[in-house]
């Protein structure tokens, strides 16, 4: 199989002459699906969420997207936020806020970190509900045990090598619980801005046991976080997996660093190689 992630698209808030680029980088890589991991707006304006669509109708190729936190109203905007705060979102870009996609040997189930508010200043913050994780371990079960299992969620589960100030999802121990009853071999989230890619360990106990986990930085924002502008092409199976980030120099974006992750026949574990 061969994915695109791309995540953090900030319409609103682009480089002018990046979206071009980045439809031709898509198309040259050639998936069989785009998964876009939130975020497609700066202020979730539905004249922002018009351009993000245009956008992905522009891309030919079948495609998964998930919310992120800027895609909920600004706090400003009382009315809109707290009793309608998908309305842009499911009018424009598509109704299913947690979007499933498969075919033999890869299941892909999207879910929604993102929320209107929490106890805490910071409302970018990202949560899943205990139905939500209910969901996720119900859908993962049900997978061919042969099959890649593929989380996309917009909050990192676990920070870059390089260190960030930004929090990682909440409810750390029982989303950890979740993705490993639920079987997933990867999960692709954004966020950060920042890209890596790294085994992620899973709570289980005995049963405890690691995943991959790949993050990406924005693609066409000029909200760089120390990072130029970029994606990532995920190929593989549920054996073994390539992870290649594409990065803008300038002119084009183009293949950089590659990490690799293998499982053993029979063992659970991925690892890097």
């Amino acid at each position: 199989m061969r994915l695109v992630h791309i995540s953090d698209l900030h319409f609103g808030a682009v480089s002018p002459d990046l979206p071009a680029f980045l439809r031709e980088a898509i198309l040259k890589a050639n998936p069989e699906l785009l998964i876009v991991s939130g975020d497609l707006t700066q202020r979730g304006r539905a004249r922002e969420f018009e351009e993000a669509r245009v956008f992905l109708d522009s891309i030919a190729i079948p495609q998964l997207v998930v919310p992120g936190n800027h895609d909920v109203p600004r706090w400003w905007v009382v009315w809109e936020r707290f009793r309608r705060p998908w309305r842009h979102f499911r009018r424009l870009v598509q109704e299913d806020l947690e979007p499933v996609w498969s075919r033999p040997g890869l299941f892909v189930m999207g879910t929604n970190s993102a929320r209107t508010a929490g106890w805490h200043l910071d409302w970018s913050r990202g949560r899943l509900s205990h139905h939500q994780m209910a969901r996720m371990v119900k859908l993962g079960q049900a997978v061919d045990e042969d099959s890649l299992r593929v989380l996309v969620v917009h909050h990192p589960p676990a920070a870059p090598p390089q260190g960030t100030r930004r929090h990682l999802i909440g409810r750390q121990r029982e989303f950890s619980q979740s993705v490993n009853l639920a079987g997933v071999d990867l999960v692709l989230a954004g966020h950060f801005h920042i890209s890596y890619a790294q085994t992620l360990r899973l709570s289980g106990g005995s049963a405890a046991r690691n995943c991959v986990l790949s993050a990406v930085s924005t693609a066409i924002s000029h909200r760089l976080k120390g990072e130029p502008n970029g994606f990532h092409v995920i190929e593989g199976d549920a054996r073994k997996l390539s992870i290649q980030a594409w990065t803008w120099d300038g002119m084009a974006y183009k293949p950089g660093r590659l990490w690799r992750f293998q499982r053993g026949e029979g063992k659970r574990d991925w690892q890097e190689v």
